[in-house]
């Protein structure tokens, strides 16, 4: 006996809410379980330590998030910080800070709009493209630094990273303005949307007179202008910069992606949900630390919390996506053939 239509929908939109409030159900129960366990993980203190740490991965979560709404992928951004970084630190040993961010800004923006045309022109898989570039762009910052660290002894060169106004770090109140102004920007105007079209159907958007290439390329343009706002933070915030800074930072980057909600596939997905991710990634590192829980079992759970992330949202997707409507016709011929054959 079939699903009664009505108990299947309500189902269906049962999957559809929980995939978009499971992520921030999941954050609250991840903060009130690491509060009850470690009562110090709520001090303002804390808090404030917890977005210094986490400013330059939540702002290339951004940009990353706006590469897989698009329907790309970006694994150089790792890279192009690193550059971004010791670029920042190699113009601030002579010049005014100002100087030394717009420099590491321009070359984050070059780099990304690099891979923009790599994938649009070229037309390059975005895997395979931005792994090239990524080991292209270590490379080369490897032979500008012979990976020595730049040193930065200019004492205002670190107020954009280490300063506070009242406890609160100017490096999170960046990554909170740059969260608000390019979530509106994917929410609410006419470039956002067609970022969720082409993502969506890049075939039906160009029909449709969506200027593809540019809304692809112009992802990829933003994700490495928030990798070299990421590198100047990170910049500051060391007065120092080297090429190996973080190699696994691409992967935290990815996870909060993930995390928050948005779909590798492109088309679906949001700045706030990534915003949600960077929250219970942070949450686990920093509860783990201070529980002194040892750095493997930090691995094996965070990478059981991707997974799971993964494949609650796939699960949603498949389960409230309705068929299309050649599957229903062939389905419903399917029928009407066996009740000739019987």
């Amino acid at each position: 006996m079939s699903t009664p239509k009505p108990l299947f929908r309500r189902f269906k939109g049962s999957l559809g809410t929980f995939r978009s409030v499971g992520p921030v159900i999941g954050l609250v129960l991840l903060i009130v379980i690491v509060t009850i366990a470690q009562p110090h993980f709520v001090a303002y203190g804390n808090i404030m330590n917890i977005l210094s740490q986490w400013a330059p991965v939540g702002v290339m979560g951004i940009g990353m998030t706006y590469v897989v709404i698009g329907g790309g992928f970006d694994l150089s951004v790792g890279s192009i910080y690193a550059l971004c970084a010791v670029t920042a630190a190699t113009v601030g040993q002579g010049q005014a800070p100002a100087i030394a961010y717009i420099a590491a800004l321009a070359v984050g923006l070059a780099a990304g709009t690099l891979n923009g045309l790599i994938v649009t022109w070229l037309r390059v898989n975005p895997f395979i493209a931005t792994l090239g570039s990524s080991l292209a762009v270590s490379g080369v910052t490897l032979i500008l630094t012979g990976n020595a660290a730049i040193v930065v002894n200019n004492p205002s060169f670190g107020i954009l990273g280490a300063h506070r106004l009242d406890g609160f770090p100017y490096s999170g109140m960046l990554m909170i303005v740059l969260f608000v102004i390019l979530g509106l920007i994917l929410t609410y105007t006419p470039f956002g949307q067609s970022i969720y079209a082409v993502g969506g159907n890049a075939d039906a958007s160009r029909l449709a007179g969506i200027r593809t290439y540019f809304v692809t390329g112009s992802t990829y343009a933003i994700s490495g202008l928030c990798a070299g706002v990421a590198g100047c933070v990170t910049a500051s915030q060391l007065n120092s910069a080297q090429a190996t800074i973080d190699p696994n930072l691409v992967f935290n980057v990815l996870t909060v992606v993930i995390l928050g909600g948005t779909l590798l596939g492109g088309g679906r997905g949001a700045v706030w949900r990534t915003v949600i991710g960077v929250g219970i990634l942070a949450t686990l590192q920093n509860g783990f630390n201070l529980l002194n829980i040892s750095a493997y079992y930090q691995n094996i759970i965070q990478g059981l919390v991707i997974v799971a992330a993964s494949a609650s949202v796939d699960w949603s997707r498949l389960l409230t996506t309705r068929p299309s409507p050649t599957l229903a016709a062939s389905s419903s011929e399917d029928r009407l053939q066996d009740k000739t054959n019987k």
